[in-house]
């Protein structure tokens, strides 16, 4: 190989693996320093959740986007930033809906009509307001080739950046909305598609906690099932770590699970009966000399965590020390505001003693990230999505929210909550002067956290983005530390800091990657716009598909898909409106920006006019219904599109 030859491959390496760390670097800075950093902003000014969510953690979430669209703009001058934002709107509606399907408990998706058609109507608002933008084509004078440019002008660009104004307006007011359009009058709509009563512990009403965020539809957080080999009755729609922590051999055997009961009159050790015996010594039963004095479980080895001993739907029981223990999911604090995340459900091992609750992360060391729980007085439950609210009794504290693996456990944990509100009912001391932290500093695991039982494969990664990490973990504050009252330490100059230091990342990282894949392009010969709606669309979409699958295995499918069109109206309104309003305004002198070559952008915007379509016939014919054959369907116009795309550079 000659020396010109091999310095030809160096480059194409070295682009290639610059761009898939500016993918990496953005899609982390987000997850783990910048959403929990805008969350605790919001928290401090008090803005509401629609609100917050429409604004502060729509503009974390698509972050990516949005930065490359300002490089693009600003920087390099290209048709790149527009080519990821309309690959991506077509990647979020056709990819991230076919996962949110395939991820499902039953297989089939039951959409919120109330939701669904708010994202829907201003989703195709938005496509109609882009193509009225991008109508004014002709040639350029300052183009040496003639080829045909669009113009935009500074109205054209306001009309888009004001429309999402209206659009927060909407979801800041939609119960008022809602209640306008149906003549509905206020007392007699309560929560938009679903009935919503606030109880105490006695009831097992349907109590779906809308001002939480928790509005999907009851049937996504159901499991169809089928039959194992051995005729147990399993629940479908697990999938990976979940699949992994599935039910294998019960002690005795039920729909969801093992419940195994352990009675025993004597206060010390007590070995907990596991249906493997090789496994028989990877945990122990701590002493429960009193109440209040409760131990938890205690794993023999560091390096384990919960899941590893235990099952995901186990229930362990104690009928002597009255106590009980299971997984369930926790709400993160960090997470609430964001309609998804990866981590805003974390599984934890949860030990209920006669008057006390406690957890440990699903970690190893996990006995150093514990929680002990208020000793409350009221809970809420919502027995159609398996989620139940432990109210504080402190008003101005945060409540807890949880989700069981299956109603099974929902209704063993909902029946000892009850026992612990019963006989904790006249007990009105201070008992939590002296509890220990309720979170650990590093509950949400750290970017330097070694694997531990990893893949191989995920060691190499770790090994090979440690350096990135570092970096990444030593310049960003992280904001996500409780202190001993459950609220957050980072006061809001911390969270400006790091939400500061996260755009700094973001556009570095937008940077290295608008430059790595316009570089690539150049090698390829094909245009900037092409390697946008492909390649830079989907690196840039990824982390969506990722937490739209996590949210739709815990029954949020439907936030998942409303939550995709939500994202690609930020994305046409904001990312591109927003950088365009700036740039016509003070780097054009208000006159059109006629920067971007028509390189099959009008095109690609028509396509997604077309699928915009599909979507809505496929939801009206179903009921508000996804199946699984909607979800291929999706996935082959996914990859029809790509052909398309690719096929108008060589064809």
């Amino acid at each position: 190989m000659s020396e010109e030859e091999g310095a030809s491959v160096a480059v194409w390496i070295g682009l290639v693996v610059v761009a898939g760390l500016s993918f990496y670097s953005q899609a982390a800075v987000t997850e783990e320093r910048f959403v929990p950093a805008l969350n605790v902003i919001a928290t401090d000014f008090n803005i509401p959740d629609d609100v917050a969510g429409a604004t502060l953690m729509a503009a974390g979430a698509s972050s990516p986007e949005l930065f490359s669209s300002i490089v693009a703009l600003f920087v390099t001058h290209s048709a790149l930033g527009l080519g990821t934002i309309v690959g991506s709107e077509i990647f979020n509606q056709l990819v991230i809906c076919a996962g949110a399907v395939f991820a499902s408990k039953s297989g089939v998706l039951q959409l919120d009509r109330a939701i669904v058609t708010r994202e829907v109507f201003f989703y195709g608002l938005s496509i109609a307001l882009l193509l009225f933008a991008l109508h004014d084509i002709e040639p350029s004078d300052d183009d040496e080739l003639g080829d045909d440019h669009i113009f935009i002008s500074f109205v054209d660009a306001c009309v888009l950046f004001g429309a999402y104004i209206v659009y927060v307006l909407v979801c800041a007011n939609f119960e008022a909305v809602v209640r306008l359009l149906t003549c509905t009058k206020k007392s007699e709509l309560i929560s938009v598609g679903q009935q919503t009563k606030s109880t105490n512990i006695g009831h097992l009403d349907n109590m779906p906690f809308v001002s939480a965020g928790l509005s999907d539809p009851a049937a996504n957080f159901s499991s169809a099932l089928y039959m194992t080999k051995g005729g147990e009755a399993r629940p479908v729609g697990l999938t990976g770590e979940n699949e992994e922590l599935a039910h294998e051999n019960s002690v005795q055997s039920s729909t969801y699970g093992s419940f195994r009961q352990h009675n025993s009159s004597c206060s010390g050790s007590i070995k907990t009966q596991i249906s493997q015996m090789e496994r028989a010594m990877h945990y122990t039963l701590g002493k429960f000399s009193d109440g209040n004095s409760l131990r938890m479980f205690h794993f023999n080895m560091d390096d384990e965590k919960p899941s590893d001993v235990h099952e995901l739907h186990d229930i362990e029981s104690n009928t002597f020390q009255e106590c009980m223990s299971c997984f369930l999911w926790q709400r993160s604090y960090f997470y609430n505001k964001s309609k998804f995340a990866t981590k805003g459900w974390n599984l934890r091992w949860f030990t209920l003693s006669a008057n006390t609750v406690r957890s440990v992360a699903d970690r190893t060391e996990s006995s150093k990230h514990c929680i002990t729980y208020p000793h409350f007085k009221e809970i809420e439950a919502d027995e159609s999505r398996l989620i139940i609210r432990i109210i504080h009794p402190d008003p101005k504290k945060r409540n807890y929210y949880l989700m069981a693996p299956s109603k099974e456990i929902f209704e063993a944990v909902v029946k000892k909550l009850e026992d612990i509100i019963a006989k904790t009912a006249g007990d009105d001391s201070e008992h939590d002067a002296d509890i220990e932290p309720e979170e650990d500093p590093e509950s949400h695991g750290s970017l330097l956290e070694f694997p531990h039982g990893g893949s191989n494969l995920e060691i190499v990664f770790f090994i090979l983005l440690f350096p990135l990490k570092a970096l990444m973990h030593f310049t960003i504050p992280d904001v996500r530390v409780l202190d001993t009252q459950g609220l957050p330490t980072a006061t809001l100059g911390k969270a400006l800091m790091s939400a500061l230091m996260c755009l700094v990342w973001l556009i570095i990282g937008s940077y290295a990657m608008v430059a790595s894949l316009e570089a690539l392009a150049d090698l390829l010969n094909i245009p900037d716009a092409v390697i946008g709606v492909t390649v830079s669309a989907a690196g840039t979409s990824l982390p969506n598909y990722v937490a739209s699958k996590v949210a739709a295995e815990k029954g949020f499918g439907n936030m998942a898909v409303s939550n995709a069109f939500g994202s690609n109206t930020f994305n046409i309104l904001v990312a591109l409106g927003l950088p365009w309003v700036l740039y016509i305004a003070f780097g054009n002198n208000y006159q059109p920006y006629h920067g971007l070559r028509n390189d099959g952008i009008m095109e690609s915007v028509l396509i997604l006019s077309v699928v915009l379509l599909i979507f809505i016939t496929n939801v009206l014919m179903s009921g508000f219904k996804l199946y699984k054959w909607h979800a291929y369907l999706y996935i082959f116009l996914y990859v029809a599109y790509l052909a398309f795309a690719i096929g108008q550079v060589y064809l």
